[in-house]
């Protein structure tokens, strides 16, 4: 990451935290990039999402419990 990037999500998160709705920054945090570069990889939140994930969790967590 380089400073530039670095100093936009700074000010975006701060933008949020005063206010800002997040579909309106410049950089994602999620990805730690520009927002404009990760957008395809954002699906909308739905249960089976949820679900999905959650499961995937339990999977890793119990193949590594040896």
């Amino acid at each position: 990451m380089n400073k530039k990037l670095a100093a936009a999500i700074a000010r975006d998160d701060r933008l949020e935290d005063a206010g800002m709705h997040a579909d309106d920054r410049q950089t994602c945090y999620r990805h730690q990039s520009w927002a404009d570069e990760c957008a395809d990889q954002h699906a909308p939140l739905t249960a089976g999402r949820v679900l999905a994930e959650a499961l995937e969790f339990d999977r890793i967590r119990f193949a590594n419990r040896d």
